[in-house]
C-alpha cells in the first residue's frame, strides 16, 4: 500500500472528497491517504462441460407449442461461466443496479449474472407460451407465478448470496445470480485470468462460481504494496447439468 505522507490541507483535501476517494478505492488514514493493493488471479478448469441438451415433454399452453431446444449447442468458453468476488473485511457495496434476465426459447439469457446488494432484476417472458420463474435458494426465495409473452415481473435482491433460478414449466431453464455486497466481482477473462485492484491490506477469501460446479474459494493475503497472485481449480466431478 502506497501512503502519501502529505497532510491532508496540503492535498487540498476536505471532507467532502473523503466519500470520492473511498469509491475511488482510496482509504483516508489519519494525515495521510492510502492506496490498495492489487490482486491478480487465475482460474484453471480442468475439461470441457457442455453436452447435449435434454429437452423435457412440457404441456401445451393454450394451443401454444413450446419452443424446441438446439439439439447442438456450441461449446461455451467455460470461464464465461464463472463469476468470481473477494470477501473479507466490511466495505460498502457497488450502487444496486437494474438488470433484465430474457426468457426466450425455453431459456434464460443471460443465464449467469452478479449483482450488488438491493440490485433488482426483471425476468422478461419473450416467449409465445406461459413461464413460471422461481427459485428456492435461501439468499432469495420466490415464485413469480405463471405469466405469458410480453409480460416481465420484478424481484429486488437484499441479501448476498448465490440464487439459483429455474421454470415450473421447462426443466432445462436454469440461471444463476450471485449477489454481494463486495465491491470487487465479476467475470474472468476469455483464458481465465482476472484482477482486482485498490485493495486494503488484509486477509481475504477469494471465491468462483461455475455454472456447473457451483463454489470454489482459497484465501489470499493482500499486501500493502506490490499485488497478491492466487490460482484457483475448478473440480468438475459431477454429472454435468444444463
Amino acid at each position: 500500500m502506497f501512503t502519501a505522507d502529505l497532510p491532508i490541507d496540503i492535498l487540498g483535501v476536505g471532507n467532502f472528497m473523503k466519500p470520492w476517494l473511498a469509491a475511488a478505492g482510496l482509504t483516508i488514514l489519519a494525515g495521510s491517504i492510502a492506496f490498495g493493493g492489487d490482486l491478480h488471479g487465475h482460474l484453471l478448469i480442468n475439461r470441457k462441460l457442455a453436452k447435449k441438451v435434454v429437452v423435457p415433454v412440457v404441456y401445451d399452453l393454450r394451443g401454444q407449442m413450446p419452443p424446441s431446444a438446439p439439439s447442438q449447442p456450441k461449446q461455451p468458453n467455460e470461464y464465461q461461466r464463472v463469476v468470481v468476488w473477494l470477501e473479507g473485511n466490511t466495505f460498502k457495496p457497488k450502487a444496486p443496479v437494474t438488470a433484465t434476465i430474457n426468457q426466450r426459447g425455453a431459456a434464460f439469457n443471460p443465464d449467469m449474472l452478479v449483482i450488488p446488494t438491493g440490485s433488482s432484476i426483471d425476468f422478461l417472458n419473450s416467449d409465445p407460451i406461459f413461464h413460471n420463474v422461481f427459485s428456492l435458494s435461501s439468499a432469495k426465495p420466490f415464485d413469480l407465478g405463471f405469466y405469458p409473452r410480453g409480460e416481465k415481473r420484478s424481484v429486488r435482491f437484499t441479501h448476498a448470496g448465490v440464487v439459483q433460478v429455474y421454470c415450473h414449466l421447462h426443466a432445462q431453464m436454469y440461471a444463476v445470480i450471485v449477489v454481494t455486497s463486495s465491491p470487487w466481482y465479476g467475470k474472468p477473462s476469455a483464458d481465465g485470468t482476472f484482477s482486482f485492484s485498490g485493495i486494503p491490506a488484509g486477509h481475504y477469501r477469494v471465491l468462483a462460481w461455475h455454472k456447473v460446479a457451483g463454489l470454489t474459494q482459497t484465501e489470499v493475503d493482500i499486501p500493502e504494496h506490490g499485488a497478491a497472485e492466487v490460482t484457483i481449480g475448478v473440480p468438475i466431478t459431477a454429472e454435468d447439468r444444463p
